[in-house]
């Protein structure tokens, strides 16, 4: 006899029930039966016989067999009856893969006298969390982010997040959260949640920081760099040296023994020197001259060591010029392609046609061939006819007097059978001349079809290459607008009015115009900040005293510029929380902005049962919507298309869906990965979508088709990030057999950015994709120059 589906995992041999006289607690005594030995099978996911076990009042609910509890009457319940083997089935089965096993006679007892008494339960418990504190050591990254303008870096290591300023390599901070400490928990300063950190997020502005744990995203604010007012700084004491500008207007400068006045050696700078240096310990100096240069010079033998042109904003307009350019590419690609695609159509309909031609050709020749044909059935119908008729006559003629001869009778049926198979063939010839004429009239309107269709490619042809022409002159006037800027780069600084260096030397400041404040590393030369000063302020000089920041001054006082590199950052708010009510589920795995920075999109799931997005409001940080059960399992990528209509989510159950905001709907549902989809990314212009996955593939998705484009493999592990870089076609990947690729939509290798060794779990880049930083398990943030393709930081974990 086949075996019933049951309503229970529940099994044990046939026992007497046992009288208990306490009240039996669900929660304490029931649920965890239920756990041990039932809901493997019987849960939301995993729903054996359409049961659920995880609540009663799914149990009660029943599944396929019905009703699975009676409260008050254990023994009328079918999961007890399944438990004591009273059903037609073995529960839970013998070897069965979640190590479930048949009650014993107490545990049978005690599921009967709670159902007897009714099986209640106190409801929803609230899971209490014991946290511990994960240790120091723990220091794998598993998320990272980049400031829009790359200045800064964020690494996520456990629960602590530490951000670096990449112009001078140093660590800002790392994010606390003062009701972690204030709990007792922890004792020192430098956690940011409870919980690891899975995934971070800077805002479009870059003054805020998102950090996503276990349900909740905090929001971290950065201090300002608004210049305030202070004292002017007393002059420093005299050093050893001192700079003589006496040759200033010839381009050199001295470097001159103090106590002495001995000329030691001449820093010769090559054009009018406006301002000099010397850094706090009289290691380097620092000259700015009229060929819009500022050059670091080593003070023990006068080399130069680094040569700094341009300023930070012309900089930066070239990195938006450059990601201009790489759009229009794209476009001009895009539209191209477009061009081989009508083209082809084109050319399918001119063979369509031409085949329609043939066909209606080879119609007309048959129709003309069954007309005669069916003229000649015609007249032999006719003829057989008038034979049969003359027979016939015989045959009356002759049995008037007497019955007609047998040979006349025979006569008269032969005639007869070639009248009949005259007339057959005559019924054939006319359908043969229908069909005929279908032929034709089929073949005649599919040249109309073709026709008209042909002319319509013919017009697409044309538009996509006024289209394409329209996107190769943007190209080209993007491409010159960055050569031209290129070009101003290097004349682009202003003339020096007055320089200082950081206290410890590693960074050098420039007054420029009197309004601006720039910053560089002195190190590297990269810019660290740009800041502009009040319009009434009235400052010459410059001093550095402290590491709060460097101050401006003149005849109307002073300003402090705090020093970007150490910016302080605090808590903001916190959307959700650790505690049940918080609308978001488990851990947060993806956070996404949208375009206009306005809407924050998490995803979260409990692992196995959900997989949830909501969407909060970036201004007054409240819950706007949610998408629960969006996906199977947790999401853990997000990203919204490039005009904001549009939230592509990759989940553990395999998925891509693509939801439409506006209504809160989802549109698409792309299927392919044979494992977690762990990235996400829109290319810029809206039309491809690609996403990587745990099956160690990047896959390209066309928008516009509503299908697959392009596999991309070449790894040996999972790819754990992509991202598109700024407006171009070129995508960041980082995986775990740590390699961090920069690939094409068409599946090309652009570039295998150095240095990385490690199993890789974040990638993030810049808003134009200049910078790209990656982390992994050995807790070192790599961070790339994508042009040059070499490693300009390297931040390793601090776990003291």
């Amino acid at each position: 006899m086949p075996l019933n589906p049951v309503i229970s995992a529940l099994a044990c041999a046939l026992v007497p029930a046992l009288a208990l006289a306490a009240p039996v607690s669900y929660e304490k005594e029931i649920l965890p039966l239920l756990k041990d030995n039932c809901i493997a099978c019987h849960n939301k996911t995993t729903t054996k016989a359409g049961l659920n076990m995880e609540t009663p009042e799914l149990m009660r609910k029943g599944g396929e067999n019905g009703e699975g509890l009676v409260a008050g009457d254990g023994g009328k319940s079918l999961v007890w009856q399944a438990a004591a083997g009273k059903w037609d089935s073995e529960m839970p089965p013998k070897g069965n893969k979640v190590g479930a096993v048949p009650l014993d006679e107490a545990e049978l007892a005690l599921l009967k006298q709670w159902i007897d008494e009714g099986a209640h339960h106190s409801g929803k418990v609230e899971r209490k969390i014991a946290w511990e504190p994960l240790p120091a050591a723990f220091a794998p990254i598993f998320a990272s982010a980049v400031s829009p303008d790359g200045s800064l870096v964020a690494a996520a290591r456990g629960n602590q997040v530490s951000v670096y300023h990449v112009p001078t390599g140093t660590l800002v901070t790392k994010l606390t959260d003062p009701a972690l400490i204030k709990s007792g928990l922890y004792r020192n300063p430098g956690v940011a949640h409870r919980d690891i950190v899975p995934v971070l997020a800077f805002t479009r502005d870059g003054q805020r920081l998102l950090s996503g744990s276990f349900r909740e995203v905090k929001v971290w604010k950065q201090a300002g760099l608004t210049p305030r007012p202070v004292v002017v700084p007393a002059a420093p004491t005299p050093g050893k040296f001192k700079l003589d500008m006496q040759a200033a207007a010839a381009g050199s400068v001295s470097l001159v023994e103090n106590s002495t006045g001995r000329k030691l050696r001449d820093l010769k700078h090559g054009a009018k020197v406006s301002a000099a240096v010397l850094s706090p310990d009289e290691r380097l100096a620092a000259t700015a001259g009229e060929d819009h240069r500022i050059r670091i010079w080593d003070a023990a033998d006068g080399k130069m060591k680094v040569e700094i042109s341009g300023d930070i904003e012309t900089a930066r307009r070239l990195a938006a010029k450059a990601d201009e350019l790489a759009r229009a590419t794209v476009e001009t690609a895009w539209r191209n392609e477009m061009i081989k695609k009508t083209e082809k159509e084109e050319a399918d309909l001119k063979a369509r046609l031409k085949k329609a031609g043939e066909l209606e050709g080879v119609a007309k020749k048959s129709l003309e061939e069954k007309k005669k044909d069916l003229q000649a059935k015609a007249d032999g119908k006719a003829a057989a006819d008038k034979a049969l008729k003359e027979v016939d006559d015989q045959v009356a003629a002759a049995a008037a007097p007497a019955k007609p001869d047998a040979a006349l009778l025979k006569k008269q049926a032969d005639v007869r059978e070639k009248a009949g198979k005259a007339d057959a063939e005559l019924k054939t010839a006319q359908e043969g001349l229908q069909r005929a004429e279908a032929a034709v009239a089929d073949a005649a309107e599919e040249i109309q079809v073709v026709t008209q269709a042909q002319a319509k490619a013919g017009e697409a042809v044309a538009s996509a290459k006024a289209a394409a022409a329209a996107a190769q002159k943007a190209q080209d006037a993007a491409a010159s607008a960055r050569a031209a800027d290129e070009k101003a780069l290097a004349a682009s600084l202003p003339v020096v009015q007055a320089l200082s260096f950081s206290p410890d030397g590693s960074q050098v400041a420039a007054l420029v115009s009197g309004s601006a404040l720039q910053v560089w590393s002195a190190v590297t030369g990269s810019a660290a900040a740009s800041v502009t000063l009040p319009a009434a302020a009235s400052v010459t000089a410059l001093a550095w005293p402290t590491a709060e920041g460097c101050v401006a001054y003149g005849a109307g006082g002073g300003l402090l510029i705090p020093d970007a590199s150490k910016a302080g950052w605090t808590l903001e708010r916190v959307l959700g929380g650790d505690g049940a009510d918080s609308p978001i589920t488990d851990r947060v795995n993806a956070l996404a902005l949208s375009p206009d920075g306005q809407t924050l999109a998490a995803g979260s799931g409990e692992p196995s049962r959900s997989g949830d997005i909501s969407l909060w409001d970036m201004a007054s940080g409240k819950l706007k919507a949610e998408f629960s059960e969006r996906h199977l399992d947790t999401v853990l990528a997000l990203d919204f298309s490039p005009d904001g209509r549009l939230l592509a989510s990759g989940g553990a159950d395999k998925a891509v869906r693509v939801t439409e905001l506006a209504g809160g709907r989802m549109v698409k549902l792309f299927e392919g990965h044979t494992h977690h989809v762990l990235g996400l990314s829109w290319r810029a212009d809206g039309r491809l979508l690609a996403s990587s996955g745990a099956d160690n593939v990047v896959k390209v998705w066309d928008w516009t088709a509503g299908d697959r484009r392009k596999n991309i493999d070449g790894w040996d592990k999972e790819v754990s990030a992509l991202r598109y870089l700024g407006g171009g076609d070129v995508a960041a990947t980082s995986s775990g057999d740590g390699k961090v690729r920069l690939v094409s939509s068409d599946g090309a290798q652009v570039k295998l950015l150095p240095g990385v060794t490690a199993f890789m779990n974040t990638l993030s880049a810049s808003r134009t994709g200049g910078l790209v930083a990656a982390g992994g398990d050995d807790g070192v943030l790599h961070v790339w120059d994508v042009a040059s393709g070499k490693a300009v930081q390297r931040f390793e974990a601090v776990t003291k």
